[in-house]
Order: structure tokens, then C-alpha cells, then sequence
């Protein structure tokens, strides 16, 4: 699969309603989608809404609307409280996510993935 926006890997809280401990940590994200790391799962084409806040230190809540695309387990936390990954497309390309990793990546707190 061809990448169209570059990935960072970055551990982001966020919220995500569907889920039914409604939390997640973000493990790689782009303007595109994020990778999930969950304490439950959805099915492959659930529709899902992810809350994040932009920028993380005490910005705005940012609903970004989005599906399912892959579920699979966790293998660094099989056993763990995050045991399941899950990735999810957005509906649409989300510029400020895009601003929001690179500013991350300027502070070390994110990597862009090569």
C-alpha cells in the first residue's frame, strides 16, 4: 500500500466513541488515519469518531469521522491492558493533524516513520 501523507509514530490519547471503554492511544498517525492500540475491538468497516485535542497540550477537541480498516492483535500487549490494534482511515484528509505531528516531531515527541 502507498502512503500518501507521511506517518509519525506517536502515543496520543484520544477518545473514541465507539469503543466501549471509549479510550485508545494513537501508536502512528498521519492526516489520513491513525493506528490504534484498544482495549476492545470493532469490526472492519465500523464507522468510528475520534475525539482528539489540537495541539495535545490543552487545545480544542477535533472530531474526525472515520472507519475501520484492520484489526489485529496487539503483540507487544497481548496480555495487556491495550490488546487489540486497530486502524482507522479518516472520511476525510485532516490538515491540522498533519500540522499537529510535525510539531510534535520538532519537540521529540513524535517520529516520523520512514
Amino acid at each position: 500500500m502507498e502512503r500518501r501523507s507521511p506517518r509519525f509514530t506517536v502515543w496520543l490519547p484520544v477518545r473514541v466513541d465507539e469503543l466501549q471503554e471509549g479510550v485508545a492511544v494513537s501508536h502512528d498517525a498521519s492526516d489520513r488515519g491513525m493506528m490504534l492500540v484498544t482495549a476492545s475491538r470493532l469490526e472492519i468497516g465500523a464507522e468510528v469518531t475520534i475525539v482528539l485535542t489540537v495541539p495535545p497540550e490543552g487545545g480544542e477537541e477535533r472530531r474526525v469521522h472515520g472507519h475501520v480498516v484492520r484489526v489485529e492483535p496487539n503483540l507487544e500487549d497481548p496480555q495487556g491492558m491495550w490488546p487489540h490494534r486497530m486502524a482507522v482511515e479518516f472520511d476525510h484528509k485532516v490538515p491540522e493533524v498533519e500540522r499537529v505531528l510535525a510539531a510534535l516531531e520538532a519537540k521529540g515527541f513524535a517520529e516520523r516513520k520512514r
